[in-house]
């Protein structure tokens, strides 16, 4: 079986424009279905280092990778509007080449290696499904893909991420007993959803005020403090609430530090520990058709989540409520 991967496209530059009603995210996500191309490309250099054998000299070559999208096809109709294709990475691979006249090997670089990854990219959930191949993890993937969409739409900045399963989330947040340190970043959401409004609370309200993109917050304690953090106060709970919500919708990241009840380290990372994926068959995953299959039904059952865990902590508040009245 071949793992599937789903990551948001969040319109992050233009963001607020969105909630003042300037945009719209259908209207953004139609301009991206019109200009998706194979024509563009994303050039990413790197400067390495190494060791000439011959002189022993420390020497630096640029390493240029080269990303664009191939195959492209695209539908639409009134009930959903995607694209589909690969994405393709070029690279050079640094090896050598055997003389048989001097019998010394010599480095040489062989251009323009390849190597590419279906996608299915639903333009109305803003979600694109994905599979890593060798020498092509989820990370490059992202990056590509944002700096390829960035590269299409010059006016407007854009940022992805892997989505996170939010019953794994909480599954992991319940291993925690000392905590040391928590890493939040959140960023404003697309709300253009009905089961996203409860997202555009005072949390994002503070981002558009303050026309902040990207907010982290870390708060630590010393390594030697025999309690920990505790978590149950009033700032670091509504901290971790409003991260849960958000990364599981695909807005920002989660990192903790601390030890289980054990007293074994514990670190955890959302982009890492929690992601969301769903499966298909290894012969299938080339086969477009049933990609698309796969990856509607992966959606499908994502925002299934999303609403049962909704209703689940809707459900908890209002016995809270309760519980007080009484």
């Amino acid at each position: 079986m071949t793992i599937l991967y789903y990551s948001k496209i969040n319109v992050n530059s233009n963001i607020f424009g969105v909630y003042d009603k300037e945009l719209s995210i259908p209207d953004i996500m139609a301009k991206v279905f019109e200009s998706l191309d194979d024509k563009q490309e994303y050039i990413k250099k790197e400067l390495k280092n190494f060791t000439d054998r011959d002189t022993g000299e420390s020497r630096t070559v640029e390493s240029k990778e080269i990303y664009n999208f191939s195959e492209l096809e695209k539908y639409r109709d009134l009930n959903e509007v995607y694209i589909t294709g690969k994405l393709v990475r070029r690279y050079p691979i640094f090896s050598e080449k055997f003389d048989n006249k001097t019998r010394k090997s010599k480095p040489i670089v062989h251009e323009d290696n390849a190597v590419s990854i279906n996608f299915y990219f639903d333009l109305k959930s803003e979600i694109v499904t994905f599979y890593v191949r060798q020498k092509f993890g989820y990370k490059q993937f992202n990056e590509a893909f944002e700096k390829l969409l960035d590269i299409h739409m010059l006016d407007i900045g854009f940022k992805v991420y892997l989505l996170n399963d939010p019953y794994k989330i909480q599954e992991r947040l319940k291993m925690l007993h000392k905590v040391r340190k928590i890493k939040s970043v959140i960023i404003p959401p697309n709300v253009n959803e009905e089961e996203l409004e409860d997202l555009f609370n005072e949390q994002t309200l503070e981002l558009k005020e303050s026309n902040v993109t990207r907010k982290t917050s870390v708060f630590e304690t010393h390594k030697k403090n025999p309690k920990g953090m505790n978590i149950d106060s009033g700032m670091v709970r509504q901290t971790l609430d409003v991260s849960n919500v958000y990364i599981s919708r695909g807005y920002g990241k989660l990192e903790i530090e601390g030890e289980t009840i054990d007293g074994t380290l514990f670190k955890y990372d959302s982009e890492v520990d929690s992601y969301y994926n769903t499966s298909i068959h290894e012969e299938d995953k080339e086969n477009r058709i049933k990609l698309i299959d796969a990856a509607k039904r992966g959606i499908s059952a994502l925002f299934s989540k999303i609403t049962k865990n909704k209703l689940q902590n809707n459900r908890i508040d209002i016995n809270s409520d309760d519980k007080n009245l009484n």
